[in-house]
Parts: C-alpha cells; structure tokens; sequence
C-alpha cells in the first residue's frame, strides 16, 4: 500500500500539468509529465496502484448512501455535519458531500486515461513484462468503466430510461475537454465496454488474490450491478453467479461474521478499498459525538435476539458497523464487493423472472447465515419475491451506499419513520422528486459550456 499512496502523489503531480497552459508551453523541470514519468513496465505497475488509491468516490458513497435514504436519523450532538443532505437541501456547491464524487470520479478517470494513453509506448524486456503490460492495461479498463457507472448512478434521474441524460464519456486525458453529457445508454454501453476488457484479460486472476485490486470475480459482480439497473434479469443472474463462482467466496456465519467487520477475516470480500481512517467517523466523532444514529425504522426490522447483523451493526444509538480493526480503533476497510450482495442480486433477479424457487433459495441462504434458528420462508407471488429480496438487502447492506441507489433504480420513493425526522419536510422523496438525481457542481456549470444541471436546480 505504501507504493499505492506514493504514487497517488505521482498522479496529483500529473494532474498539475493539466493547470495552465503556460506550463504545457514551457514544460518546467518540475511538472512531471506522462510520457517522463512512466518508461517500465514496473512505473505503470505503480501508477496503477495510484489509480486504486485515487478511489475516493469510495467512502462518499457510504456516506451519501445512508443519508440520503431512510437507514439513518440526526442525533442530537449533531453539529450540521449532512443535516443540509440528510434533508434533501441540495444546491450546486462544490463541497458540498451529495456532489463532490463528480470531481472524484473524474479524477480517478482521469489518472486512469493519463496512464492509458502511454501505454502502447512503453517498452517491455520480456514475456512476463508483456503479459503484465496487458494485465495493467486490462485493469485501467475496467476501472474506468467502474468509476463511470458509479459517477452515472449519482448523476442520472431516478429509474432507468436510456434516452434520459447521463454523464460524459470521457476517454483520454485532455487539458481543454468540454465534453458534453451523453445518454444514460450511451453510458451504459461504454461501461460495458470496459468491463468486457477486463474479462476478457486472462492474466487478472478469476479470484481475488490480493483483495485490493480487480479479479474477474469482481469485474462480474460489476457487470450484475450494471444489469441490475438496466433491468437486464438474465444478466443479474449469469454475472452474479460468475462473480460466486469465480471468487471461491461464500458467506460468513456467527462470530466469523462480527469478525468480518473488524477485518479479522476476508471470507465474504471480492474488492475492498484499504482505508486509514475508519468509515465510523462518518456516524460518530472521535470525542464520542453521535452525528447519525440508526433509524428506528431499520432497527425495527431485524430479529434482535436472533440476527447477529443486530449487535453487529447497532449499539443503541450508534452506528458500530464499522468498529476498528487490529490497525486501530479508527481504521477499517471498506468493503466494496461482497459475496452477500450477490445472493441479494440473485434472490431479486429470479423474483423479477417469477422463478420465486431460486429466488428464496438464495434469500433463504443469506438469512440462514445470519439469524439462528432461521426457518425458510416460501414466496407467494413475483411481487413477495421482490418486496422481501429489496427489504434484505435493506438489512443486509445498510451503511455499505446502496440503499439511495436501490431505492432509486427501482424508481421508489423514500419514507422515513416519522420517529426519523424532526420534520415531515423531510419525511419523504417521492419517486418522481428530481433530487434523485444529483446536481452537477457550480464549478463544472462554469468551467464547461457545453455541461447541462440536472432539471430543478
């Protein structure tokens, strides 16, 4: 990880030539440019590395995820941190949390282009060098394409429609871009594209090695998510079942599952990002502050005496999901595939087929594993199959940044518990509500003319 966060400082050096253009005319000795800073295949290995660690999208998402939904409720010592978020008070403003993954997603596109646009010049002194190049290049890939879909998912209306307006595709480094905002098809395809080139490289392993980068494991478990939103049922299934398949994972059970939130084991992880400060700061202050605490509408959900997601995930008034680790109290991984949102994919998926067999088979195997004395449930009809598959991955994934999203691709609305909110102003979204879809920042409306705000901001 040390070569990752070194070379993250790399790719912020490049993204200084991309400030001025007196600087691209002059080309001063002390701006590192892509072509100079990378000659071995070794020095695209490590730029790589910064690629992964440029993922900052990655912990905003469990942030704005929550909050934006009905998984959380101001607490009391609360000092305004998201209460302008949690309230659905959305404006342009560049810091503002509900928007600033434009810039982080494009920033991490934009390392990703920067190195991609070197690397067929880049000399390779043997075979092993060759079939690295490809790995490195197969990865850039398919990064891009996931940073893509997740910039989409922020910014585009809820539900899904292909015609509606997306984000732009952007697929080289270019100091004086304007691009313009594509369809959300448009996107779509070329996240698919890119995903396609991942599996398609054999040299990334088909399980996950070394956790913190891509195997086909984790580039199929993408794929799901995409067929997820586009509605693409056969696809959730086909791709969920590779990512199960290919990963060797399965789910934890017992106290192998309250380990797994402290980063004592990796039985469930396909891809994490290795964090430094724990994801709990964004629930809870160093000092003890409760900025957010659980929604009695989520808590009210579980079997408290049989669900070992209860005790793991909630301490009374405090989010505890993400606890320390053997690191230090403050650090914990974020986990950002695991093995029980595939089962949630299939168990939804077979429901919108009307196989409601395989749709229990799989919601009954995840609650099995997490609640004693489980007894399997029989489906009634296509809506049971997915009214229970959406309300476990409620469960299931809370804090982890899906629900805002799951709610929105399934075109539902919002509805806190009026024990939740301290106003009915914020009770509820409704599904057609256009803060749904985010605003693009001021700054990007200003800086390119040829970029579009979301309608009703």
């Amino acid at each position: 990880m040390k070569n990752r966060i070194i070379y993250l400082s790399f790719l912020v050096s490049l993204a200084v030539f991309s400030s001025c253009k007196k600087q691209l005319e002059l080309l001063p000795s002390d701006v590192i440019l892509p072509d100079q800073a990378l000659r071995t295949v070794t020095d695209l290995e490590k730029g790589l590395f910064g690629v992964y660690a440029s993922n900052g999208a990655a912990g905003n998402r469990v942030y704005i995820g929550t909050i934006l939904a009905d998984e959380s409720l101001i607490a009391n010592t609360n000092r305004g941190q998201g209460q302008f978020t949690f309230k659905w008070q959305y404006s342009g403003s560049p810091e503002a949390e509900h928007n600033a993954d434009y810039a982080n997603c494009y920033g991490m596109i934009d390392n990703a282009n920067k190195i991609l646009g070197v690397i067929d010049a880049i000399p390779t002194a043997n075979a092993t060098e060759v079939a690295l190049k490809k790995r490195i290049k197969a990865e850039l890939t398919a990064l891009r394409g996931i940073e893509l879909f997740e910039c989409l998912i922020r910014f585009m209306p809820n539900g899904y429609s292909a015609s509606a307006l997306g984000v732009p595709i952007v697929l080289k480094s270019e100091l004086y871009g304007k691009p313009a905002r594509n369809t959300v098809g448009e996107v779509i395809t070329q996240v698919n594209t890119d995903l396609a080139a991942g599996r398609a490289e054999t040299g990334i392993p088909n399980a996950p090695v070394d956790v913190v980068r891509l195997s086909q494991a984790t580039i199929a478990a993408y794929q799901a998510r995409v067929s997820l939103l586009t509605r693409d049922w056969a696809g959730v299934v086909t791709h969920a079942k590779e990512a199960i398949t290919l990963s060797g994972k399965d789910l934890a059970t017992g106290t192998d599952f309250e380990d797994y939130w402290t980063d004592d084991n990796e039985i469930e992880t396909l891809w994490k990002y290795r964090n430094q400060a724990t994801p709990q700061l964004l629930w809870t202050d160093a000092n003890g502050d409760i900025f957010f605490s659980p929604a009695n509408k989520l808590m009210n959900e579980y079997d408290a005496a049989n669900d070992v997601r209860f005790s793991t995930y909630f301490n009374s008034d405090e989010i505890i999901k993400y606890p320390g680790s053997a690191s230090g109290p403050q650090i914990n991984d974020i986990k950002l595939v695991r093995v029980a949102e595939l089962y949630l994919d299939l168990a939804e998926a077979y429901a919108q087929l009307n196989d409601l067999t395989n749709s229990a088979l799989y919601l009954n195997g995840l609650r099995a594993a997490r609640i004693d004395g489980y007894t399997d449930v029989t489906l009634t009809d296509q809506q049971d199959g997915v009214d229970q598959a959406l309300d476990e991955r409620y469960k299931e994934l809370c804090y982890e940044g899906f629900r805002f999203f799951d709610l929105k691709r399934n075109a539902l609305p919002i509805n806190r518990d009026a024990s939740d909110v301290q106003s009915p102003t914020w009770q509820n979204l409704s599904a057609n509500d256009h803060r749904f879809a985010l605003p693009i920042p001021q700054h990007e409306i200003f800086a390119n003319k040829n970029m579009k705000q979301n309608p009703g901001y």
